[in-house]
Formats: C-alpha cells, structure tokens, sequence
C-alpha cells in the first residue's frame, strides 16, 4: 500500500477513536471571542464526569494551587479557557485510546509515560524560552506521537514490520518508518487530529514533529515539540549522553545554544513535575 491507500484505509474504519461531544463543543465556543464563562461552565458541567476530572486536575499537585477548588466556575478562572479546553482534550485522548498493550513491548503504560515527559518538556520550553503557550505545547507534547497507537491497532502489519526491523537495525521508530513504509506515525496521527477537529496548530505539531522545517506552518511551537521529544529521547534512554546536534535542524541548535544554557540539568529538574503527571494523569479513578 502507498501513502494515499493507507489513508483512504484509515478513513472507512468505523470503530476508530472518537472524542467525546464536549470537545467539539468547547472547540467552537472558544473560537467566539464573546464566549462567556457562564457558556463554558455550562458545556463542562452536562458532561459530569469530564467535569469532576477538572475539579480532580485543578487540586492536584500537578497545577499546586494552595487553596482547594470546589466549583467549575473557579476553576475555569484559575486555569483559563484555553488550560480547561486543552485539559480536556488531553483527558479524552487518554480515555479515549486503548488501555492495554498493542504489541509485544509496546506497552501503554509506557507510551503515555514518554508522551507525558515530553509534555511537560514543552510546556516549560514555553515558559522558559520561546513564548509559546504552555497549555498549547502541553497539549502537542501530549499527542505528538498518538499515531503509533493507531498503527499498532489498525495497521498491525506495518507495525510490526517497522518494530521488527527497529530492534534488528538498532534504530529509533521514526528511522525504522522511513525505511520500511511509504507513511510514517506522524502522518497518521495528524490524519486523526483532523478527523478529531484539533486546532491547526496540534495538527501541525504531530505532522511535523519528528522533521521539523522552518517553514512549516506553525513553526515556532512545531519546533517546541520537536525539541521536547529529542530532550526526552536522549536524556531517558542515557543521563549522561550528549544530544546530537548535528542531527538537528540549525535552527533548533541554535535556540538551543541560545536560550537553553545548561540544559541537562534543566531537564532533570523537571523530573517532580513529570512524576506528578504521571501520577494524575494516568491513575486509573482519573
């Protein structure tokens, strides 16, 4: 199968992942400048579950606020609208995909663990650096790679053969691909971020993220994704290695070498924020 048959494939799949009604919903409100918080506090609180998961997020560790928050409408105001929206987003896109391992040792658990490393290293790129939204790179770091779940469960074919050849070559998933497919995860995931509607932006970020252009739509938060699972790629799988610069695009060693000095110890300074995701994010009662 070529690129095309493949997408045509994925797209006459009826039991694919879906999100649920209140992602859509929070989507157009927010697109209205005029929405009100009475509109969104409204649109959470028919979906009762989503709605306890916000008050369960908002007093976690995770966010660290002091004082306990009992009420949508105070956490709509603390968090923001777009924290809220991109809170839920990420929480359906977790409920949403399968629980159990797709494949020998491609394990879940694993997987959302990766993504959420790579989630809260965007998000503190953002903060510390290139003035992107946090909430936004969160987000992007979360689904970067929601692709390869979909492979593992629609195309085991592909998947294996691209798994198979990454163990025997010692290569990275991404290598693999583009060896062995005419498609990789990161289009597939992009095909099912627009299925899902997903801002322009996270589309691009999952599209792009393992080859990151400067002209690419988007850049400048592509690039923060980007970085966030090379970081986290390099890092985890060996503390004491060197990122490779001369894979990266120039101008990502560039803002490297600019904005993040020491950037080793930087990211291991992430790790009680990491810890904390985990701990929230994928609890089972979440």
């Amino acid at each position: 199968m070529d690129e095309q048959q493949i997408l045509k494939q994925l797209n006459t799949i009826k039991d694919i992942p879906t999100l649920p009604t209140i992602v859509y919903e929070l989507n157009q409100h927010l697109e209205n400048p005029e929405t009100s918080i009475a509109t969104v506090c409204e649109t959470i609180e028919r979906d009762q579950a989503m709605a306890l998961r916000i008050l369960k997020l908002v007093n976690s560790a995770f966010y660290g606020f002091k004082s306990k928050v009992s009420d949508i409408k105070n956490a709509v105001v603390l968090l923001g609208f777009n924290a809220v929206r991109n809170a839920i987003v990420s929480v359906s896109v977790i409920k949403a995909l399968p629980k159990n391992a797709l494949f020998q040792d491609f394990e879940m658990d694993a997987f959302w663990k990766h993504s959420l490393a790579v989630a809260v290293t965007s998000k503190n790129i953002a903060q510390k650096a290139n003035g992107e939204s946090p909430d936004n790179c969160f987000v992007g770091g979360l689904l970067h790679d929601v692709g390869k779940v979909i492979m593992a469960q629609y195309f085991r074919d592909l998947f294996v053969k691209v798994w198979t050849y990454m163990q025997q070559e010692c290569l990275s998933f991404y290598e693999a691909e583009q060896h062995e497919l005419p498609i990789d995860h990161a289009r597939i995931g992009a095909y099912l971020a627009q299925r899902w509607a997903l801002p322009q932006g996270l589309i691009d970020a999952i599209r792009w993220h393992q080859d990151f252009q400067p002209e690419i739509p988007n850049a400048k938060f592509v690039m923060n994704i980007y970085l966030a699972n090379i970081l986290v790629n390099s890092y985890d799988e060996n503390p004491d290695c060197e990122i490779d610069m001369a894979a990266l695009h120039p101008k990502a060693v560039k803002f490297l070498m600019e904005q993040m000095e020491d950037i080793g110890d930087w990211y291991y300074g992430l790790t009680d924020e990491i810890e904390a995701a985990y701990s929230l994010f994928l609890d089972p009662e979440f």
